[in-house]
């Protein structure tokens, strides 16, 4: 029984590594319903979190909201009040995690969660990396991205994931002794990592 964070590169196989590791543990597995529960939470629609967390653009505290309260915002533009503060955001997303991890045996694709979980005991951290060239290839073959935007496409999401991990983390964001193991998926084939990760994480599967 365990929880186990993974954190990764885009186009590393962070995903596809953490629904097999749920699979053969038994484990929950959560990556796309946690982001569901903070638009919900925010009284956000999805795409305004969206816009949120994946561009450095994004402002998230504009005039508008710095005039009004928020009740004639949200009288004015319906359910998704167009403004995600980033103070609501950051407690938001730490709650959901901190109470996802409340139920045990689950494995947490991104969104941080190893840093909000860092002192929690039970708890196993991961990093996934590799050079772009594999992730290039691996974007096309497994992700289905077209191969003349590919490069530009990872190099805006690592821009992105960089700006997104300061504002949560701040400046201990990219501290190696936050994570237990830190694997280069270039070297490793995904079914390996698992066994290394249950290994790491001494797990057996269910």
């Amino acid at each position: 029984m365990a929880i186990i964070t993974i954190s990764r590169d885009y186009a590393s196989g962070g995903r596809k590594l953490g629904r097999l590791l749920a699979k053969r543990l038994g484990y929950h597995y959560v990556d796309k319903s946690l982001f569901q529960k903070i638009a919900e939470d925010l009284n956000v629609s999805e795409r305004t979190l969206e816009s949120f967390e994946k561009s450095r653009e994004y402002r998230i505290s504009n005039t508008f909201s710095k005039l009004f309260s928020q009740s004639y915002i949200q009288r004015i533009v319906g359910h998704d009040k167009s403004v995600v503060e980033e103070k609501e955001y950051q407690t938001s997303l730490k709650n959901l995690i901190l109470k996802t991890a409340e139920d045990d045996d689950v494995v947490i694709i991104g969104r941080a969660a190893y840093f909000f979980l860092k002192d929690m005991k039970n708890c196993y951290h991961f990093h996934l990396v590799a050079p772009m060239d594999w992730r290039k290839k691996y974007a096309v073959e497994e992700l289905k991205l077209p191969a003349d935007r590919v490069q530009e496409t990872l190099e805006k999401s690592d821009i992105n994931h960089l700006w997104f991990h300061r504002l949560i983390c701040g400046n201990r964001f990219d501290d190696p002794f936050l994570f237990h193991l830190t694997l280069n998926m270039s070297f490793i084939p995904i079914q390996k990592a698992v066994e290394v990760i249950m290994s790491v994480a001494n797990v057996k599967a269910s």
